[in-house]
Protein backbone atom coordinates (compact mmCIF):
# COMPACT_ATOMS: atom_id res chain seq x y z
CA UNK A 1 0.00 0.00 0.00
CA UNK A 2 1.07 3.54 -1.17
CA UNK A 3 2.05 5.10 2.05
CA UNK A 4 4.39 8.39 0.70
CA UNK A 5 2.16 11.33 0.71
CA UNK A 6 3.01 14.73 -0.05
CA UNK A 7 1.79 17.98 -0.73
CA UNK A 8 3.34 19.95 -3.20
CA UNK A 9 0.94 23.01 -3.11
CA UNK A 10 -0.18 24.76 -0.16
CA UNK A 11 -0.47 28.63 1.09
CA UNK A 12 -0.40 30.01 4.49
CA UNK A 13 0.03 34.04 5.61
CA UNK A 14 2.81 34.44 3.74
CA UNK A 15 0.38 34.66 0.56
CA UNK A 16 -2.01 37.64 0.85
CA UNK A 17 -5.17 35.01 0.57
CA UNK A 18 -4.48 33.53 3.36
CA UNK A 19 -4.27 33.49 7.07
CA UNK A 20 -2.85 30.39 8.50
CA UNK A 21 0.32 29.43 10.13
CA UNK A 22 3.19 27.60 8.47
CA UNK A 23 3.04 25.81 11.92
CA UNK A 24 -0.83 25.12 11.75
CA UNK A 25 -0.08 23.34 8.29
CA UNK A 26 2.50 21.41 9.08
CA UNK A 27 0.71 19.84 12.23
CA UNK A 28 -2.17 19.29 10.33
CA UNK A 29 -0.03 17.45 7.66
CA UNK A 30 1.89 15.68 10.27
CA UNK A 31 -1.69 14.24 11.77
CA UNK A 32 -2.30 13.45 7.89
CA UNK A 33 0.70 10.95 8.00
CA UNK A 34 2.12 13.10 5.22
CA UNK A 35 6.05 12.93 4.26
CA UNK A 36 6.47 15.89 2.17
CA UNK A 37 5.05 19.55 2.15
CA UNK A 38 5.67 22.68 -0.04
CA UNK A 39 5.14 26.19 1.20
CA UNK A 40 4.38 27.21 -2.78
CA UNK A 41 3.53 31.03 -1.44
CA UNK A 42 2.11 33.33 -3.89
CA UNK A 43 4.90 35.63 -5.87
CA UNK A 44 2.73 37.84 -8.23
CA UNK A 45 3.81 40.75 -10.24
CA UNK A 46 1.03 41.93 -11.92
CA UNK A 47 0.83 45.36 -11.48
CA UNK A 48 -3.28 44.96 -10.81
CA UNK A 49 -2.59 42.48 -8.48
CA UNK A 50 -3.94 43.19 -4.42
CA UNK A 51 -1.04 40.80 -3.02
CA UNK A 52 1.49 43.11 -4.76
CA UNK A 53 4.30 43.09 -2.69
CA UNK A 54 3.27 40.70 0.19
CA UNK A 55 5.45 38.17 -0.09
CA UNK A 56 8.38 38.76 2.37
CA UNK A 57 11.97 36.33 1.53
CA UNK A 58 13.01 36.95 5.03
CA UNK A 59 9.84 36.11 6.85
CA UNK A 60 9.33 33.30 4.64
CA UNK A 61 12.51 31.68 5.40
CA UNK A 62 12.72 32.49 8.95
CA UNK A 63 8.77 30.44 9.41
CA UNK A 64 10.27 27.47 7.12
CA UNK A 65 13.31 27.41 9.98
CA UNK A 66 10.80 27.58 12.77
CA UNK A 67 8.90 24.88 11.55
CA UNK A 68 11.94 22.44 10.61
CA UNK A 69 12.84 22.87 14.23
CA UNK A 70 9.45 21.87 15.57
CA UNK A 71 8.57 19.62 12.94
CA UNK A 72 11.65 18.28 10.58
CA UNK A 73 11.99 14.94 12.13
CA UNK A 74 8.46 14.18 11.33
CA UNK A 75 8.17 15.75 8.07
CA UNK A 76 10.36 17.33 5.30
CA UNK A 77 9.33 20.85 5.15
CA UNK A 78 10.15 22.32 1.39
CA UNK A 79 10.53 25.46 0.44
CA UNK A 80 8.79 26.55 -3.08
CA UNK A 81 6.87 29.12 -4.50
CA UNK A 82 3.92 30.08 -7.24
CA UNK A 83 4.51 32.50 -10.02
CA UNK A 84 2.21 34.14 -11.44
CA UNK A 85 2.55 34.29 -15.40
CA UNK A 86 6.37 33.50 -15.41
CA UNK A 87 6.34 34.17 -18.80
CA UNK A 88 5.69 37.69 -18.51
CA UNK A 89 8.18 37.95 -15.74
CA UNK A 90 11.11 35.67 -16.44
CA UNK A 91 13.70 38.56 -15.71
CA UNK A 92 12.45 39.80 -12.43
CA UNK A 93 11.70 36.02 -10.95
CA UNK A 94 15.43 35.22 -12.16
CA UNK A 95 16.70 38.37 -10.00
CA UNK A 96 14.47 36.84 -6.94
CA UNK A 97 15.28 33.99 -7.05
CA UNK A 98 19.17 33.74 -7.60
CA UNK A 99 20.52 33.56 -4.25
CA UNK A 100 17.77 31.75 -2.65
CA UNK A 101 17.20 28.17 -2.08
CA UNK A 102 13.91 27.09 -3.34
CA UNK A 103 13.50 23.23 -3.96
CA UNK A 104 10.72 23.76 -6.25
CA UNK A 105 8.73 26.03 -8.53
CA UNK A 106 4.71 26.23 -9.63
CA UNK A 107 4.07 28.16 -12.46
CA UNK A 108 0.62 29.09 -13.08
CA UNK A 109 -1.79 31.53 -14.91
CA UNK A 110 -3.98 34.44 -12.45
CA UNK A 111 -4.43 37.13 -15.02
CA UNK A 112 -5.76 37.69 -18.34
CA UNK A 113 -4.01 40.59 -19.05
CA UNK A 114 -5.05 43.34 -16.30
CA UNK A 115 -8.03 41.05 -15.62
CA UNK A 116 -7.33 38.77 -12.62
CA UNK A 117 -9.10 35.21 -13.13
CA UNK A 118 -11.76 36.05 -10.44
CA UNK A 119 -13.35 37.86 -12.46
CA UNK A 120 -17.18 38.96 -13.74
CA UNK A 121 -17.39 37.59 -17.41
CA UNK A 122 -20.76 39.21 -18.10
CA UNK A 123 -20.90 39.86 -21.84
CA UNK A 124 -17.97 38.33 -23.09
CA UNK A 125 -17.99 35.28 -25.40
CA UNK A 126 -16.84 31.91 -23.58
CA UNK A 127 -15.04 30.81 -26.67
CA UNK A 128 -13.01 34.05 -25.96
CA UNK A 129 -11.67 33.98 -22.74
CA UNK A 130 -10.81 30.52 -22.65
CA UNK A 131 -8.81 30.76 -25.92
CA UNK A 132 -7.16 33.71 -24.21
CA UNK A 133 -6.61 31.85 -21.03
CA UNK A 134 -5.31 28.77 -22.82
CA UNK A 135 -3.17 31.09 -25.01
CA UNK A 136 -1.79 32.48 -21.90
CA UNK A 137 -1.05 29.09 -20.22
CA UNK A 138 0.51 27.89 -23.25
CA UNK A 139 2.93 30.93 -23.19
CA UNK A 140 4.03 29.99 -19.92
CA UNK A 141 4.91 26.07 -20.75
CA UNK A 142 6.84 27.98 -23.57
CA UNK A 143 8.70 30.31 -21.75
CA UNK A 144 8.32 30.22 -18.50
CA UNK A 145 10.95 28.61 -16.06
CA UNK A 146 9.57 26.72 -13.45
CA UNK A 147 9.57 23.10 -12.16
CA UNK A 148 5.21 22.18 -12.83
CA UNK A 149 2.57 23.73 -14.65
CA UNK A 150 -0.02 24.67 -12.21
CA UNK A 151 -3.83 24.35 -12.44
CA UNK A 152 -3.83 24.17 -16.38
CA UNK A 153 -7.75 24.64 -16.73
CA UNK A 154 -8.95 26.05 -13.67
CA UNK A 155 -9.98 29.31 -15.57
CA UNK A 156 -13.64 26.98 -14.91
CA UNK A 157 -13.94 27.36 -11.50
CA UNK A 158 -14.33 31.32 -12.03
CA UNK A 159 -17.06 31.30 -14.83
CA UNK A 160 -20.05 32.51 -14.54
CA UNK A 161 -22.97 30.10 -14.48
CA UNK A 162 -24.24 30.79 -17.61
CA UNK A 163 -21.51 29.29 -19.82
CA UNK A 164 -21.84 25.57 -20.82
CA UNK A 165 -20.02 23.10 -18.09
CA UNK A 166 -16.49 23.24 -19.15
CA UNK A 167 -15.36 19.98 -21.29
CA UNK A 168 -12.06 19.33 -22.21
CA UNK A 169 -12.96 17.95 -25.73
CA UNK A 170 -13.98 21.26 -26.76
CA UNK A 171 -10.34 22.89 -25.89
CA UNK A 172 -8.39 19.84 -27.30
CA UNK A 173 -6.11 21.13 -29.69
CA UNK A 174 -5.20 23.68 -27.61
CA UNK A 175 -4.87 21.88 -24.70
CA UNK A 176 -2.48 19.17 -26.19
CA UNK A 177 -0.62 21.85 -27.60
CA UNK A 178 0.50 23.15 -23.83
CA UNK A 179 0.83 19.73 -22.93
CA UNK A 180 3.05 19.00 -26.02
CA UNK A 181 5.22 22.07 -24.76
CA UNK A 182 5.64 21.25 -21.33
CA UNK A 183 6.93 17.32 -22.38
CA UNK A 184 9.36 19.49 -24.47
CA UNK A 185 10.45 21.51 -21.87
CA UNK A 186 10.90 18.93 -19.15
CA UNK A 187 8.66 20.68 -16.99
CA UNK A 188 5.48 18.39 -15.45
CA UNK A 189 1.79 18.99 -14.90
CA UNK A 190 -0.01 19.16 -11.22
CA UNK A 191 -2.96 17.49 -10.12
CA UNK A 192 -4.57 19.82 -7.65
CA UNK A 193 -7.06 18.53 -5.93
CA UNK A 194 -8.72 22.03 -4.90
CA UNK A 195 -11.69 21.86 -7.18
CA UNK A 196 -12.78 18.36 -5.72
CA UNK A 197 -13.71 20.19 -2.35
CA UNK A 198 -15.38 23.31 -4.64
CA UNK A 199 -18.32 24.51 -6.11
CA UNK A 200 -16.59 23.00 -9.82
CA UNK A 201 -16.39 19.48 -8.08
CA UNK A 202 -13.36 18.31 -10.22
CA UNK A 203 -9.53 17.88 -10.07
CA UNK A 204 -7.45 20.56 -12.06
CA UNK A 205 -6.98 19.73 -14.67
CA UNK A 206 -9.69 17.56 -15.24
CA UNK A 207 -8.44 13.46 -15.24
CA UNK A 208 -9.18 13.58 -18.96
CA UNK A 209 -6.31 16.21 -19.62
CA UNK A 210 -3.93 14.18 -17.28
CA UNK A 211 -4.91 10.87 -19.42
CA UNK A 212 -3.66 13.00 -22.51
CA UNK A 213 -0.38 14.15 -20.84
CA UNK A 214 0.28 10.38 -19.81
CA UNK A 215 -0.25 9.58 -23.98
CA UNK A 216 1.60 12.00 -24.96
CA UNK A 217 4.58 10.36 -22.85
CA UNK A 218 4.47 12.93 -19.70
CA UNK A 219 5.86 11.22 -16.84
CA UNK A 220 6.45 14.46 -14.59
CA UNK A 221 3.68 14.89 -11.97
CA UNK A 222 3.12 16.42 -8.76
CA UNK A 223 -0.04 16.54 -6.41
CA UNK A 224 -1.20 19.07 -4.73
CA UNK A 225 -4.23 20.77 -2.56
CA UNK A 226 -3.81 24.22 -2.68
CA UNK A 227 -4.77 24.71 0.73
CA UNK A 228 -5.24 28.16 2.01
CA UNK A 229 -5.93 26.97 5.43
CA UNK A 230 -4.59 23.80 7.97
CA UNK A 231 -7.66 21.71 7.61
CA UNK A 232 -7.42 21.54 3.68
CA UNK A 233 -3.91 20.37 3.65
CA UNK A 234 -3.82 16.65 2.22
CA UNK A 235 -7.16 16.73 1.23
CA UNK A 236 -7.98 13.82 -1.68
CA UNK A 237 -3.98 13.47 -2.86
CA UNK A 238 -4.31 9.80 -2.10
CA UNK A 239 -7.37 9.79 -3.97
CA UNK A 240 -5.72 11.76 -6.82
CA UNK A 241 -2.41 9.48 -6.42
CA UNK A 242 -4.93 6.44 -6.74
CA UNK A 243 -6.42 7.56 -9.78
CA UNK A 244 -2.90 8.18 -11.28
CA UNK A 245 -2.02 5.04 -10.96
CA UNK A 246 -5.12 3.69 -12.35
CA UNK A 247 -3.97 5.37 -15.67
CA UNK A 248 -1.10 4.11 -15.90
CA UNK A 249 1.71 6.39 -14.33
CA UNK A 250 4.43 4.63 -11.95
CA UNK A 251 5.65 7.87 -10.01
CA UNK A 252 5.17 11.14 -8.58
CA UNK A 253 7.74 13.26 -8.74
CA UNK A 254 9.28 15.12 -5.95
CA UNK A 255 12.00 18.18 -5.95
CA UNK A 256 14.71 19.17 -3.54
CA UNK A 257 16.73 21.97 -4.53
CA UNK A 258 15.14 22.49 -8.34
CA UNK A 259 16.30 18.76 -8.39
CA UNK A 260 13.63 15.85 -9.50
CA UNK A 261 13.44 12.66 -8.01
CA UNK A 262 10.57 9.98 -8.27
CA UNK A 263 8.57 8.21 -6.22
CA UNK A 264 6.97 5.26 -7.11
CA UNK A 265 3.22 4.70 -6.67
Amino acid sequence: MFNYLVDYHVHTHNSFDSTETMLGHCERAVEMGLKEIVFTEHFDLNPYDEGLGHFNYEKYAKEIGECREVYGDKILIKKGLELGEPHLYKTRHEEMLKDKDFDFLLGSVHYLGDTVLHSDYTGRKEEVVYEQFFSEVLNSAKKGDFHILGHIDVLKRYVPSNYKKFMAKDHEEMIREILKETIKNDKGIEVNTSGIRQAVGDYLPTLEIVKWYHELGGNIITVGSDAHTAKHVGMHIKEAIDALREMGFKTISTYTKGQRSEVRI
